[in-house]
Order: C-alpha cells, then structure tokens, then sequence
C-alpha cells in the first residue's frame, strides 16, 4: 500500500501551552457565567451554597474529562506519528539492506560521522569497532582521488553545486581499495540557510567499475584488431548505410572511411549485376541468420571491377534486436585467377596423363604384337631346325645337349608368351574385359598357389576399350599387390554393373596396412596409379585396410557399351 504522507506535529511546549490556554478560557467562562446564571436562577442563600456546591464539583468532572480528552487525542497522535515513523524506518532499512546501501549522517563542524552497520561491513570491519571520523575519511581516500572528492563535496556544501555525488576509491581494512559511489543531501540548515546536516549513502560500484573497465578494454583491443585486421571490414545500419570501416577496406575499395561513412553500400561498391544476391544477403542477416556468407563482384572507387569473398554477422542488442550488421571482405581475385590458372593447369596434367596412359598402353600392345609374332615365330623356327637337326645321326652326347637345347627354346617361348600377355592380354581387345579377367585371375591362382575367386556376371558386354582398359589395369595392379606384399590366402575379385557405371572390388585376407603411416615409395607407387587410372576415367577409388585385417580397394567407373564395328 502506498505511504501517506506524514502531519505536521506542533513541538510538545506548543501542544502544552495550547492545552493550558484552552483550560484556562473555559475555566474563567465557567466562573463568570455560572455564578451570573445562579444569581438569576437561586434566591435562596442556603441553596446557592449547595448549588455552589455542586457547580464546583460539576467543573473538577468537566474540566477533568476536557482534559483528559485533549490529552488523549495529543498522545494517540503522538502515538499514530511514531507507529507511521516505525514503518517507514523498518521499510527504509529493507531498502537499504536490498540496494547494499550504507548510511552516512554527518553534523557540519563535528570531528564525526555517524555511520550504519552496513558502512562498516562495506569497508571490512566488524560493526561494533569501526567509528567513522572526518580525518579516518579523509585518510582512506585513495591519492589519486582525495582532492576531487573533498572539491565535490565543499562545492555542495557551499552552494556551488546543486547535487552531491561522487565515484571514488576508499581503502578496506585489508589494505586493498574498493569503488564506491557517494550521494547526499542537505536536510538542515540555520537560520541564515547554511548547511548543518547532511545524510548520504554508500554504494559498492567496484564489480560495476570493473566491468566497464574489462568492456572498455575489450572495446578497444576489438577496435584494434578492426583497424590492423589486413581483411576488410566495415560496420553498417540493417539498411548498408556505413557506420565504420578499417584501412584495410579502405585500401580494398579506394574510398577514404569520411567518404564511405553515411552512405549505402549499393551506392558505392554493389554493381547494378550484384544488387539481387545482395538483397537477399541482407534480408537473411536482418532476420538474424549468422555467418551470411556470399562471393559477388564488387565495384571501387576507380571503377574496377573485383572479386570478393563476404563473411556477414548480424549485431545484436540487450534484447536480441538486429541493429548492426558486420561484414568482412576478402578480395579473391587474384586467387581466382590462380584457381583458374590451376586448375587449367590440373587439366592439361589430367590430359597428358591420359595421353601418357594411352602411349603406354599402345607400346605395351606392339611390344606384346613383337614379342609374340616376331620373336616367338624365329624361335618357333629354331626349335623346328634343332628337331630337324636331331633326326639326324648324332652321338649320344650331341643328341642330349640337342634335346636339352629344345627344352629352353619351350620355356623362352612360353615365357616370351606369358610377357607379352602381361603386357597386352590379347583376349581383352579380342573378347572383353569378362574373359580377359577370368585368365588373368586362373593364370596367377595357378602360378602363386592363392585361390583367387572372380564374381562376374556371365555374358558380360563389351565396352569402351579406355573403360575396359583401366579397369582390367586396376584389377591386375590390385591383385599383383596383394600377392607381392600381402602374403594372402585368399583374394576376391568382384565385378558389378550398376545403370552406367561398373563398380570392381579386390578384397584380400593379407597382413594389411596402415594407410595412413609413411612408406618407402614403391608399394604407394601402385596406389597412385590406380587412384589416377579411375579419377581420369571419371570415377572413384577408395582403400581400405589394416594392420593384420587385409585390404579392400573399390573403384567405381562410368562405361559406355562399345558400338559395334562397322
């Protein structure tokens, strides 16, 4: 309920003389008018005695019970003043105790100052020991603050200033300094209007100072990343209409930050081309989406037309309200032509690659044509004459080396044969890949001892001859791994078709590897071929494997089917 103010109450000497003065007018109207009315009324001197009598004994009870009721009404007043007092002061305490207020009274001219507890606990002494003094004041003041704080306060005190208040640092009793804000005011003055009484109070601010000591230090050290930051930066309103903005933007964009400041970015450095991302840009970060990020062309002050990479942060208030937006620009074009120069670059190597791959191929095909037409047919032709020669009479001797000339004259051309297969398997261009892999993968199982199983669906159709070459490559570089580093007991090959694209997996149950751990170069050799002969095909390759756990290696590739020949 709200507070009443409080009556004017007369000084107890008025209220005593107002009561004397009172008693005496109706005390002296009674003795006059009563006697006059007895004189009037009674004739008889024997009943004006008695009636004397009763008239005396009628004023005591009268005058008693007037007494007795202004008596009454000053107390109850009194008593309603101190009750209303009681409540204020028990109110007033709560507010001071809810706002860590401490309470000062200080009597001009007196050595002390009347201080409440909360003072003391304030400063670290316990309640019933401390006693605040002038000088004890004056003394815990912190140097650098004494001199403003004793001008404040004589200011006020002498009418210079029409308010009191002050923020300065007052020593604890552990010797440490605190912030402290003082406000007060003048309740009494003489009768020639100086000050003669002053009551104030204490507020703690030493959590409040710092604070704003850590915000302006975080504040500043933010300006100065803003400022030495080498990628541009600039803070706008929600409508792009520059706020602030370090050197580094400017040395972007060619503005000076007086020319920029005020002024939209879509009337500066947005081209008519870039208006529409923009706008979108800037409707997202308006409804506080972080981190808007976007590339667009840029216009500077000379005209030039860049590149630029924009990160875009929203600011927002105590309330969460988008209010400012931050927006940082790096200038990519230089590095785009240098992604473009790359990867045009990447693309050459990618076409050389292919060209190399393909030389490779066509060399290993008229080695293998050599090896098996040229030089298997003199050697065929050899091995016939040494037959012929060996129908012939010979000594037993003769005859033996003859036959054992024979015997390596089978082997050279088998393994003549066996080279030029392994450098062009003619059954691939002739029959397909399904075929080409079927005696690939019998022909090591037989020569290793490792059963090597081959999934391939039957009748499998004939495609592009570069999609039948790297795959058919990437199965041999596979497998050829596997037994050489290895050490498998069993490798499976499997080959899917799947709506244009033909996916190979060679798994083995080897000792593995860790891909990840650094090699000598020659087993990763194979690796990277395999990787480029399904990356320049247009597919995909992955490796999968681990110490003791074997080796998985999938590629995916794109394939055409092979037109028939005209």
């Amino acid at each position: 309920m709200p507070y009443r103010t409080l009556q004017a109450v007369p000084s107890p000497g008025r209220l005593a003389l107002s009561i004397a003065l009172i008693y005496a007018a109706v005390a002296a109207g009674w003795i006059i008018y009563s006697d006059r009315l007895l004189a009037v009324w009674v004739h008889d001197p024997v009943r004006i005695t008695e009636a004397q009598t009763w008239k005396g004994i009628f004023f005591v009870l009268s005058t008693s019970a007037l007494l007795w009721g202004m008596i009454r009404y000053g107390f109850a007043s009194l008593w309603s003043l101190q009750q209303r007092l009681a409540d204020r002061e028990a109110a007033f305490r709560v507010a001071l105790h809810a706002t860590r207020l401490g309470l000062w009274d200080y009597r001009v001219g007196r050595d002390t100052v009347d201080t409440s507890e909360a003072v003391a606990q304030m400063l670290g002494y316990a309640p019933g020991t401390f006693r605040e003094t002038v000088a004890g004041w004056l003394e815990r003041l912190h140097p650098e603050d004494r001199e403003l704080t004793r001008a404040r306060f004589r200011n006020y005190v002498e009418g210079r200033t029409r308010d009191y208040m002050c923020e300065y640092r007052m020593r604890l009793a552990d010797g440490s300094y605190r912030w402290f804000r003082s406000a007060g005011e003048v309740i009494e003055r003489d009768a020639e209007g100086r000050p003669t009484r002053l009551i104030g109070t204490y507020l703690d601010i030493h959590e409040q100072v710092e604070a704003f000591r850590r915000l302006a230090e975080s504040e500043a050290r933010a300006r100065l990343y803003l400022e030495r930051m080498p990628i541009g930066c600039i803070v706008t309103d929600t409508d792009w209409r520059v706020i602030e903005c370090n050197a580094a933007f400017q040395q972007i964009f060619g503005f000076e930050a007086d020319a920029l400041r005020g002024r939209s970015l879509f009337d500066t450095i947005v081209p008519e081309s870039a208006r529409g991302q923009t706008e979108v840009v800037l409707a997202r970060l308006r409804n506080g989406t972080f981190d808007a990020h976007n590339v667009n062309e840029n216009l500077t002050r000379d005209g030039r037309r860049i590149l630029c990479e924009w990160f875009n942060t929203p600011i927002r208030d105590a309330d969460g309200k988008v209010v400012q937006l931050l927006a940082m620009a790096i200038d990519i074009s230089a590095r785009e032509a240098t992604e473009r120069a790359l990867a045009d670059s990447h693309r050459r190597l990618s076409d050389l690659s292919a060209r190399l791959m393909q030389i490779q191929e066509e060399e290993r095909g008229r080695l293998a044509r050599e090896l098996h037409d040229e030089i298997g047919q003199q050697l065929t032709a050899a091995k016939f004459n040494l037959h012929a020669i060996g129908r012939a009479t010979l000594a037993d001797t003769a005859r033996a080396r003859l036959e054992d000339c024979v015997q390596i004259m089978d082997l050279t051309i088998q393994r003549i044969r066996d080279r030029a297969l392994d450098l062009r398997p003619s059954m691939l261009d002739d029959l397909g890949l399904g075929p080409a892999l079927a005696w690939y993968c019998q022909g090591q199982a037989e020569r290793t001892g490792v059963a090597i199983e081959l999934q391939c669906p039957d009748g499998l159709e004939r495609f592009a001859e570069p999609a039948e070459t790297a795959a058919f490559r990437i199965v041999q570089e596979s497998v050829n791994n596997a037994l050489r580093h290895g050490a498998p007991a069993h490798v499976r090959v499997a080959l899917v078709r799947d709506d244009g694209f033909i996916e190979l997996e060679i798994e083995d149950d080897g000792c593995g590897f860790d891909p990840a751990a650094p090699s000598d170069g020659r087993g990763s050799l194979g690796l990277v071929g395999m990787r480029e002969r399904a990356e320049l095909a247009g597919g995909r390759f992955r490796l999968s494997s681990a110490a003791g756990k074997g080796t998985c290696i999938v590629a995916r590739l794109p394939v055409q089917r092979r037109e028939a020949a005209p």
